[in-house]
């Protein structure tokens, strides 16, 4: 447990640290912080929180930078520290006021967020608004069929598979009537091995001459149940020094192509609250020091929202970004279970 001052001191230099990227020495803290202790004091007590492990002192530097430690207990603590300003509410409002669907909504909610923060913003989301889908199955010339699973949004994901005999329209709409009759109308994140198990029994029973299609079927329904992922901001950590070097830059621009990769991590926010990660609690990065806030809305519509950074960003800030924009489709996503 730290004391008043150790506290204070470790606020302050962390704070400094975030806003020039550099080393902090007592001298520089005394000059910006107008705090009323001596050189002598601070150089300690900066001291007895290296030891703690809270900062720690780069080998080419006489000052300290924050410990991955340090910096994860300053971003708890900033969780409701910042006020957004009425600037930052031009900026956020309209990231979910402005938009028609609720798809629109999400995707403005990333570029207005990245825009607030000066981060990479990604969202995932369901392909379909309600989380529902449609099916329907059309003949795709001889010995072949279409299979589609259709949101409410208009989004399609489909297969093409080969099968035994040409189909008929007559067959096709039977084959559509059953899988609507065991997947339409449920949320994706609802169907699971049973209605599978359901939707295998039906064919088998009634179509076995079709029963090639179960396996192309069971990788639909897969994919419908993926997110959708969306990436915003993606230039705005290029202008970080963190992130000029060459190596940083290249594993940072493959990281925008290791699409599952982010989703997973994404998915792995708890369902309410802030997540923080920072250094090696996420596994997006590891050539430099990163830090990802997320919060993710867990109803029948969920949402995922993240913002990755610099180690050093602005937590209290982007957390309070978070919150705001989070809330807003809160909101917005109860209207539309309603």
């Amino acid at each position: 447990m730290l004391d008043e001052r150790k506290s204070q001191i470790l606020d302050l230099v962390i704070s400094e640290y975030i806003s020039t990227g550099e080393p902090v020495g007592s001298k520089a803290l005394i000059e910006k912080s107008k705090i009323n202790v001596s050189s002598a004091t601070i150089r300690s007590e900066m001291l007895e929180l290296e030891k703690m492990g809270l900062l720690c002192k780069p080998h080419t530097s006489a000052g300290r930078i924050p410990s991955q430690k340090g910096l994860k207990q300053f971003a708890e603590k900033s969780i409701n520290r910042y006020s957004l300003t009425e600037e930052d509410l031009h900026i956020l409002v309209p990231a979910v006021r402005a938009s028609v669907g609720l798809i629109e909504a999400i995707k403005d909610a990333s570029v207005r967020l990245a825009e607030f923060s000066g981060c990479a913003v990604f969202t995932a989301s369901p392909l379909s608004e309600d989380g529902c889908f449609t099916f329907e199955v059309m003949p795709a010339g001889k010995k072949a069929i279409a299979i589609m699973a259709v949101s409410s949004s208009g989004a399609v994901k489909s297969v093409f598979t080969k099968v035994d005999r040409e189909i008929s329209a007559e067959a096709a709409q039977k084959l559509t009537n059953v899988l609507n009759s065991v997947f339409s109308g449920f949320p994706v994140n609802e169907i699971n091995g049973v209605r599978v198990m359901l939707f295998k029994d039906e064919v088998s029973k009634n179509f076995p001459e079709f029963s090639c299609v179960i396996v192309p079927v069971v990788d639909l329904v897969k994919s419908i149940k993926s997110y959708e992922l969306c990436i915003s901001g993606s230039s705005n950590l290029l202008s970080y020094p963190e992130f000029a070097n060459i190596e940083t830059a290249r594993e940072y621009m493959q990281l925008l192509d290791r699409r599952e990769d982010i989703i997973d991590e994404l998915l792995h926010t708890s369902d309410s609250g802030i997540d923080i990660k920072i250094g090696d609690d996420s596994h997006l990065l590891k050539t430099t020091p990163a830090g990802i806030v997320s919060a993710k809305i867990s109803n029948r519509i969920p949402i995922v929202i993240g913002v990755l950074g610099p180690a050093r960003m602005n937590y209290s800030k982007i957390i309070a970004g978070c919150k705001h924009v989070i809330l807003q489709l809160r909101e917005r996503t109860d209207g539309e279970t309603e």
